[in-house]
């Protein structure tokens, strides 16, 4: 019996199997849709909120000490660096894949792929990124990882070959 053909060729061979490339596609277009989707569900329906509000009532929060909008700004701001980081990881994958980001007749395309799981590990994707590769992450990084090392160390302390201690982290791969 033959292997069935994949409906997407990439640098790597492509992906047959329907749900790795479901998978895939919907990954890339978590990325993809990244900003979209934070300014909607973060800023944009605030500040609808925000001006649903009797006038007297925004004006006031819009002015000192509040500044509610700048705070808004701010955030939006934020969005926009986690975005770019979003884009980044975007490009990466599209280019490790060898996949077009324009949609063509010919092949299935994955622009619309992702469903709010998906959206909701992007958003835990760039956090990891922030906690684990910013300097920003360090109190983070330190609250997650620093009673785990404390255990590792307190463990093997006596251990006369520490360069041969193996540890499994489960969900980091090979």
């Amino acid at each position: 019996m033959s292997q069935p053909q994949p409906l997407w060729i990439g640098e790597c061979g492509g992906i047959p199997d329907p749900a790795e490339r479901r998978a895939l596609f919907a990954t890339l277009d978590s990325f993809r849709q990244y900003r979209r989707i934070a300014h909607l569900n973060v800023t944009h329906r605030r500040r609808q909120d925000f001006y649903a509000l009797p006038s007297t009532e925004w004006q006031l929060l819009s002015a000192q000490p509040f500044n509610f909008l700048s705070t808004l700004e701010k955030v939006d701001d934020a969005i926009d660096a986690n975005a770019d980081i979003a884009t980044g990881i975007l490009e990466t994958g599209l280019d490790l894949f060898g996949i077009n980001n324009e949609p063509r007749l010919e092949l299935p395309h994955w622009h619309g792929e992702a469903k709010g799981t998906d959206l909701d590990k992007a958003r835990s994707t760039i956090r990891q990124f922030y906690r684990d590769w910013s300097s920003e992450g360090i109190n983070e990084r330190e609250a997650s990882y620093g009673p785990v090392l404390q255990d590792i160390a307190a463990a093997f302390a006596n251990s006369p070959k520490k360069g041969d201690i193996q540890i499994l982290v489960p969900g980091a791969g090979e």
